[in-house]
C-alpha cells in the first residue's frame, strides 16, 4: 500500500451527519462519508485535522484532496502560501467515537466564548454540510501517528491532566479501562461540561474551576496531587497523559519528571493550545 498511500493520513471527504448538544459547552457532530470506512480506529487520543469549509462552503486548492493524499510537506506549504483571507481554518480534534462500519465519526467541539472559527462553524453546522479532515488510513496499518497514549506496559494507575480540550481523549481512555483506577484533575469554565464524571468508570474525577489564567488551576492541583500521593508518583505502574494549554502542560510534565522523578516514558504530554491562539500546526 505504501506505493497508493505515501505517508500516515490521509484525506476524507465527510458530510455533517448530526448535531448535538451534549452539554453548555460541548457539541457532538456526527461526521459521514463512504471513504470512512477505512478511517482507522487506532488511538484513543487519536488526532485529526478538520479542514473547515470557507464562508462561501468552497474548498481552495492547496492539493489536499489530490489522490493519493500528498505529504503535509506538500499541502501545508501551499496551504501556507495561500492569500490569508482565501485558506481554509485548520482545527486538529480527537474522534470521541469512530465506527467505520457505518461511515461514521464523532467528533465532540467545545464552543469558546468569545467564538473563534471552529466554534462558529460547529454552532452553524447543519446535516448535508460538506467538509475535508485528514485522518489515518487502516489499510496502511497501525502507524502510531497522531497518537500519545502509549503506555510502555499496561498502567495500574491513571493521571489524566487537562481541560476541556482535552476531555474528548480523557474520555476515550477511560472508557477503555473502566475498572482501572486513575485521577482525573479537569478544569473547567462551567462545571456543567462535566462530561467524564459518573460515565461508568472507576476514576476519582477532581473538577477544577478555571481562574484567571488558563491552566494555572491545573499546575496548581497538580503540584498538589503529587505531594498527597507520593506511594503512586514512586509508582512504576502510574501513566500519567497530560493535555491543554502548551504552557501548562509543558510545565506539569517538567515538575512529574524532572522535580519528581517519573519515568518519562510514563508521562505523555502534549498542548492543544496556547494563550493567545490555537495551536494550527
Amino acid at each position: 500500500m505504501s506505493g497508493e498511500f505515501p505517508w500516515e493520513y490521509r484525506a476524507f471527504r465527510v458530510r455533517v451527519g448530526a448535531v448535538r448538544q451534549l452539554s453548555p459547552g460541548f457539541l457532538r457532530i456526527t461526521l459521514t462519508g463512504d471513504t470512512l470506512r477505512f478511517f482507522a480506529p487506532w488511538g484513543l487520543d487519536q488526532r485529526i485535522k478538520l479542514v473547515l469549509p470557507m464562508p462561501d462552503g468552497s474548498t481552495p486548492d492547496f492539493g489536499l484532496l489530490n489522490e493519493p493524499t500528498p505529504h503535509p510537506r506538500e499541502w501545508y506549504a501551499r496551504w501556507k502560501a495561500l492569500p490569508a483571507d482565501r485558506r481554509n481554518v485548520l482545527r486538529t480534534y480527537t474522534p470521541s467515537a469512530i465506527r467505520p462500519e457505518a461511515g461514521e465519526i464523532d467528533v465532540d467541539l467545545y464552543l469558546h466564548e468569545p467564538a473563534g472559527p471552529a466554534s462558529r462553524w460547529a454552532r452553524a453546522a447543519r446535516p448535508g454540510d460538506e467538509l475535508v479532515i485528514t485522518g489515518p488510513e487502516v489499510r496502511l496499518g497501525r502507524t502510531g501517528y497522531g497518537i500519545h497514549y502509549v503506555p510502555p506496559s499496561p498502567p495500574e494507575h491513571l493521571l489524566l491532566i487537562g481541560d476541556e480540550s482535552a476531555l474528548p481523549a480523557m474520555a476515550n481512555i477511560l472508557a477503555a479501562h473502566p475498572t482501572l483506577p486513575g485521577d482525573v484533575l479537569l478544569e473547567l469554565t462551567d462545571p456543567a461540561d462535566d462530561l467524564l464524571s459518573g460515565a461508568g468508570h472507576r476514576a476519582t474525577v477532581h473538577r477544577l474551576q478555571r481562574g484567571a489564567v488558563a491552566g494555572a488551576a491545573l499546575e496548581r492541583a497538580a503540584h498538589s496531587w503529587a505531594a498527597d500521593h507520593p506511594e503512586l508518583t514512586a509508582h512504576p505502574g502510574l501513566y500519567a497523559w497530560i493535555a491543554g494549554e502548551a504552557a501548562a502542560t509543558t510545565a506539569i510534565r517538567r515538575h512529574l519528571t524532572g522535580t519528581l522523578g517519573v519515568d518519562k516514558d510514563r508521562v505523555a504530554f502534549l498542548g492543544y493550545w496556547k494563550l493567545g491562539g490555537p495551536l494550527v500546526g
